[in-house]
């Protein structure tokens, strides 16, 4: 298991540019190749490079579990197909999700146990979302953000949180998600750790600017050990 520390464009928010399950991380275009075989020895994956509407900031356009992946309706049909082979591939469920809300890595947080998504998505959508991931999803926001996937990150040991929400929002994160859950920043301060931190079971990704201290609640939070 490995704590790795990389900026990627020269920014320390691996978590807009990139999105990983425990089989597969997902990146775009532009990375060394040396730097994503650094990336996947830590996360324990296989990396693959893609785009998703053309954009690069895959983390806010697709999410992710061990069950599926769903992607936001941007995705272009020459995306799609590259990332029906990679599902195939490695059996994951793949989904579009199909509203105007289609930052998806920012409306969802999830781990193999359950999630949660933004209040805003329709039930439809919610449903929809179920059989991708295999999970029950619950609509909720926390301290009155509904930005889910920016304000935390986890996996299938634990979960690191944004520092303002509560020990009774925390509590229920927890039930949900079926894992202990503790509040941190990363990157000097940064609470938005789910923007900042990638996570498989196996390793995590995150900026240089995170303290030592930061990076030592990371790996408590994450069961990085």
């Amino acid at each position: 298991m490995a704590l790795l520390q990389k900026d990627l464009f020269n920014s320390p928010y691996s978590g807009v540019f990139c999105v990983t399950n425990d089989s597969l991380t997902l990146v775009p275009p532009g990375i060394p190749e040396d730097d994503m075989e650094s990336i996947g020895e830590a996360l324990g994956t296989v990396v693959e490079v893609i785009t998703v509407g053309g954009s690069s900031v895959l983390g806010t356009l697709v999410a992710t579990n061990n069950k599926g992946i769903l992607v936001s309706n941007l995705i272009t049909n020459l995306e799609l197909e590259k990332l029906k082979k990679l599902c195939a591939t490695i059996d994951l469920n793949l989904g579009i999700l199909s509203e105007r809300a289609n930052a998806i890595g920012n409306n969802f947080l999830l781990n193999d146990s359950g999630g949660f998504c933004n209040e805003r998505l329709s039930s439809r959508s919610i449903a929809d979302a179920e059989k991708v991931f295999e999970v029950s999803i619950k609509s909720q926001s926390f301290n009155g953000m509904d930005t889910l996937g920016m304000i935390g990150c986890v996996n299938n040991k634990g979960g690191l949180c944004h520092p303002d929400i509560n020990d009774g929002e925390r509590k229920i994160m927890e039930d949900v998600l079926a894992v202990p859950v503790m509040e941190g920043t990363v990157n000097f301060g940064m609470p938005l750790v789910g923007a900042g931190v990638i996570t498989s079971s196996k390793g995590a990704v995150c900026g240089r600017q995170s303290t030592g201290v930061e990076l030592g609640r990371v790996e408590e939070a994450l069961k990085l050990f």
